[in-house]
């Protein structure tokens, strides 16, 4: 497994800000491109300039096309954008990069107010505040609905998908909870066993095995999903691509994100079962906390997360060895 840092813009990758990820020990990397400026030129310079820095390049991702709601609820636009998501897998394909991610109607009121943790401002969700939230359309999308243009998406994706061989990584529904007139699919294990069970296993259909968000589902009695069990049914079958790993207080109605050390759940225990099914992907930071430098790239609060991964990466190659 693979340490790496997500929200990599084109603009950012500059020469001094490489060398400050090779000398956090990362070794690849999610860059973020947009739809209406991305060409394949483009790709390939960023590509050679990312490489020869020695770094690699798990996935790109098209912003705009990542949780498209013209895909997601069935809009007029669909053909059309699924079309252009088609060509940026050939493309991706043809340049060697083999994860692209997407979400299902993700987002929405996924943060409801701000706290801290240890002095760090931070990400806090409240259930309550979240389905006062307006809807979004004018009408409702049920699960039944959500579903239909999930798998209307993914049989004419799948194949191009395959044929470019490049995997499709899901990211869950964060919050995993249904609001503001739109079922939120993806807001537990069992909805990623249907998506799996639906498309006979394909390998080319993948997670970006959110753990944040995985933390925040209920699970059957309030008291959270069983992490740990969901990536030895997934991880075995290769349906675990991408990780993204940070912590929170508890699972939902109510939340707050922490520092990595400091949250309700084991991270040593999930990386070593990651690495027990032989996950062999990226793990990245997510959510990175404000410690009073902003929490993007180059903040201290990243500098602390990757600094934690890698412990803990280097932690469960010692307990339960290499992969």
């Amino acid at each position: 497994m693979k340490l790496g840092v997500s929200f990599q813009y084109p603009e950012k990758l500059t020469p001094s800000h490489l060398s400050y990820l090779r000398n956090m020990g990362v070794e690849t990397i999610e860059v973020r491109m947009f739809a209406q400026t991305y060409n394949f030129d483009d790709l390939r310079r960023i590509q050679d300039k990312v490489m020869k820095a020695g770094l690699d390049i798990h996935e790109v991702m098209l912003q705009d096309m990542y949780n498209r709601p013209s895909i997601t609820t069935g809009g007029a636009d669909r053909d059309k954008d699924i079309a252009v998501f088609q060509n940026f897998l050939r493309d991706l394909g043809k340049a060697g990069i083999r994860h692209t991610t997407y979400a299902w109607h993700s987002g929405g009121a996924g943060m409801t107010g701000e706290t801290t943790s240890r002095g760090a401002r931070t990400r806090l969700f409240e259930q309550a505040a979240a389905l006062a939230t307006p809807n979004v359309y004018d009408r409702t999308y049920s699960d039944d609905d959500m579903w239909e243009t999930y798998f209307y998406f993914m049989e004419r994706m799948l194949p191009v998908a395959e044929e470019a061989d490049v995997r499709l990584q899901l990211h869950p529904n964060d919050p995993p909870l249904t609001h503001q007139g739109v079922a939120r699919i993806f807001r537990d294990v069992a909805s990623f066993r249907h998506a799996f069970d639906a498309v006979d296993h394909n390998p080319y259909s993948a997670t970006l095995f959110c753990v944040g968000t995985f933390s925040e589902m209920p699970g059957e009695d309030g008291t959270g999903e069983d992490i740990v069990a969901a990536i030895r049914e997934f991880g075995p079958a290769g349906h675990i691509t991408q990780v993204h790993l940070r912590n929170t207080s508890s699972p939902i109605p109510n939340f707050q994100e922490t520092f990595p050390d400091n949250g309700y759940l084991d991270l040593l225990k999930i990386v070593c079962a990651l690495r027990e099914v032989g996950f062999d992907g990226m793990i990245t930071p997510d959510h990175i906390l404000d410690c009073g430098d902003g929490k993007g790239t180059g903040s201290i609060g990243e500098a602390y997360a990757l600094g934690y991964i890698r412990a803990l990466i280097k932690a469960s190659e010692a307990m339960v060895g290499s992969s």
